[in-house]
C-alpha cells in the first residue's frame, strides 16, 4: 500500500476524521480522549456492516484488529492493502515479532497507545492526538511544532554540543563543519537520552536526529528539554533527507518526490520512510565513483565546497547559526 488515505467513521453522534500516509501511525493520548470509542466504533462496523449504524468512508478498507492474541501474526498476514487499527491492549505491539511480521506486509497501521514503541521505526511527524470538538474527533499531531525542533538557544559558541545519532554519514558530516569535541555520537536511539543528559548538564545541546524514524524517543527528549531549557532538536526526515532536499544529487522529478513521498514508498518495500531515501540516493549514485553515497562513510563529495554549503543552505536559520 502506499498513497494518502482521508479516513471518515461516522455514528449518530460522532464522527471522525483523518487522513494516514505512512505505514505507522501513532495516536497518544489519556483516557477519555475518543482512543476507544474510535475502535469501538470499527469494531462494531466490523460485526455489523451498515447494520450498525455506523459509516466508514475510505478508498481503502479499514478494520480494528480482534481476535485471539495467541495468533494475532497469522491473524496480521491475513490482511492485505488494509488499514489496519490495533490498541494498547494488545501487548503483542511493544515486540520485537511485531516489528518482524509487520515490516513486509502491505498494510498500514494505526497504532493507539500511551507507551513508546521502541521497535518500530515511526516518524516524528505522524503521532497524534485526538482532539474533540463538539460531536467532532480531529487527530491533531502532537509534535507538530516540534518538526523541525529547533530552540533559539543563548549559546557560548565555544560551549555547545551537537549530539547525533550514530557513527554513519550524518555524524561524518557535522564533525566535518565542527571541531571534533563538538560532535558527538550517541551511538544508537537507544543512547540518546542517556548521552543527552550526560552532555546537558554542562553544555547547551542539540539533537540532530533522523525524524522518520525517531517517534519512540523524540517524547523523551522533548520533556528534557523542557526541564533542563538547554535543549534544541532537528529532525529532519533524515540525513539523505539533507542532501537529496538540496540539489547536489541530479534526480529527475526529486521535487515530487520529496513533496509527495507517500505517492512513492510501497509499505511493503520499505519499512520507514528514511530507507526509501537512503536506497533512493545510493542508486542514483552507484555508477559514480565521485558521487557514490555510502552510508558507512560519507564521501569528500558531499564534505567539501559548494556541495557542504548546499547541504547546509537546507537546515533552518536557528541551527544553521549555531553551526557556524
Amino acid at each position: 500500500m502506499k498513497g494518502k488515505h482521508k479516513v471518515i467513521i461516522e455514528a449518530e453522534r460522532l464522527k471522525y476524521e483523518f487522513t494516514i500516509k505512512r505505514n505507522i501511525t501513532v495516536i497518544q493520548g489519556n483516557s477519555a480522549t475518543g482512543k476507544t470509542t474510535l475502535i469501538d466504533l470499527l469494531q462494531t462496523y466490523g460485526r455489523f456492516r451498515e447494520e450498525s449504524g455506523i459509516r466508514i468512508t475510505s478508498d481503502a478498507p479499514c478494520v480494528a484488529f480482534t481476535g485471539d492474541s495467541s495468533i494475532w501474526d497469522v491473524l496480521i498476514k491475513s490482511y492485505e492493502n488494509t488499514i489496519v487499527f490495533i490498541d494498547e491492549d494488545y501487548s503483542f505491539v511493544f515486540t520485537e515479532e511485531f516489528a518482524s511480521v509487520i515490516k513486509n506486509t502491505s498494510n498500514y497501521y494505526v497504532l493507539i497507545t500511551r507507551q513508546p514503541l521502541y521497535n518500530l521505526p515511526y516518524s516524528v511527524n505522524e503521532i497524534y492526538g485526538i482532539r474533540t470538538t463538539g460531536k467532532y474527533h480531529f487527530p491533531e499531531k502532537i509534535y507538530n511544532e516540534f518538526y523541525p525542533i529547533y530552540s533559539p538557544l543563548k549559546v557560548d559558541k565555544k560551549k555547545y554540543v551537537i549530539l547525533v545519532e550514530d557513527e554513519k554519514s550524518g555524524f561524518q558530516f557535522f564533525s566535518k563543519i565542527l571541531n571534533e569535541n563538538k560532535c558527538v555520537s550517541a551511538g544508537g536511539n537507544s543512547n540518546i537520552i542517556p548521552k543527552l543528559k550526560e552532555l546537558s548538564s554542562d553544555n547547551p545541546v542539540i539533537v540532530i536526529a533522523d525524524g522518520a524514524a525517531f517517534g519512540a524517543y523524540v517524547a523523551q527528549v522533548v520533556a528534557h528539554s523542557n526541564m533542563s531549557g538547554n535543549v534544541g532538536m532537528y529532525f529532519p526526515e533524515s540525513f539523505e533527507w539533507l542532501i537529496l532536499k538540496s540539489g547536489v544529487i541530479d534526480i529527475k522529478g526529486i521535487d515530487d518526490i520529496l513533496e509527495r513521498t507517500e505517492e512513492y514508498v510501497e509499505s511493503s518495500d520499505f519499512f520507514s520512510w528514511e530507507r526509501y531515501y537512503t536506497k533512493l540516493l545510493e542508486d542514483a549514485t552507484k555508477d559514480d565513483s565521485v558521487k557514490r553515497y555510502q552510508k558507512a562513510h560519507l564521501g569528500e563529495y558531499y564534505l567539501e565546497g559548494k556541495n557542504k554549503d548546499s547541504i547546509l543552505r537546507i537546515l533552518p536559520k536557528d541551527v544553521l547559526n549555531v553551526l557556524k
